[in-house]
């Protein structure tokens, strides 16, 4: 690169396919090369003759590292920003413009399907044992439907750990007592609010309340001799004749709710 004459250097800046405008200290723009023009929709003639406050350059200017621009033609663009002061002129600086528009599209659609794929997903993420709150609804159907052509009760319990405490030990433990208190023929997972639930088969409501007290009497005891204690909330529903997944379901998550504005920390949703 020292070998470069000032006329090819020049000439390698302004082929460039990165965008590149420099500006004095005044903020005026000095100079900026083919990339930068074809950008803007500008030759380099009339953006040297537009101001720091112009309307159209305005966005490029600013302090910004990721820039939303729209071009001339209405196609809106995003640009990563790098500036770069030059040494021997005080408050001049050389911008360089990178379109990353591609780039955080596909990150966009890479984010959606993962948060698709999550969303379908029949395990949770964190605590593999527990179902998630699709695998719940899909094991869900046929049990209601069995529960209502049979009249055979169901219930679902849900429970919140106090979020001050909910880190990845205190819900792991949480998560074994769960599956310790509960039947093989039980089910417990939990929904993307980090809610646990539990589908009770064979069980009436007021037995769904009687493990909750026991469920509440285990986490007193665990408590004990624990360093950051655990407080717990819990909703409890039965299944009905008119019901279906879903609505038993949400059901019980707004009996948790109502519970956590309960002091009694239980909410039985009829």
């Amino acid at each position: 690169m020292k070998d470069l004459s000032l006329k090819q250097a020049l000439t390698l800046l302004d082929i460039s396919p990165l965008a590149m405008l420099l500006t004095g200290s005044d903020g005026r723009i000095r100079g900026c090369n083919q990339s930068f023009a074809v950008l803007v929709g500008e030759t380099a003639d009339v953006l040297a003759r537009q101001s720091p406050g112009d309307g159209l350059l305005e966005p490029l200017l600013g302090q910004a590292t990721l820039i939303n621009w729209i071009m001339p033609d209405g196609d809106t663009r995003w640009l990563a920003l790098e500036t770069c002061e030059i040494d021997d002129e005080p408050g001049s600086s050389a911008r360089f413009y990178l379109d990353v528009t591609e780039k955080l599209r596909l990150r966009q659609e890479r984010d959606a399907l993962t948060r698709e794929l999550q969303g379908q997903s029949l395990y949770d993420a964190s605590l593999g044992s527990l179902f998630s709150r699709h695998g719940i609804l899909v094991s869900l159907r046929p049990l209601v439907a069995r529960s209502r052509r049979y009249n055979s009760p169901l219930s679902v319990v849900t429970m919140r750990i106090d979020t001050s405490a909910d880190t990845g030990n205190a819900r792991s433990r949480i998560a074994h007592l769960l599956r310790d208190q509960t039947r093989w023929a039980d089910l417990v997972g939990c929904n993307a609010e980090r809610d646990f639930i539990l589908i009770l088969q064979e069980t009436t409501r007021d037995a769904a309340e009687l493990l909750v007290r026991k469920l509440a009497a285990h986490l007193e005891r665990m408590n004990a001799d624990a360093e950051n204690p655990v407080q717990a909330c819990y909703g409890i529903t039965q299944c009905q004749k008119n019901d279906d997944e879903a609505s038993i379901l949400e059901r019980a998550e707004s009996a948790l709710a109502q519970a956590c504005r309960n002091p009694s920390g239980t909410a039985i949703a009829i």
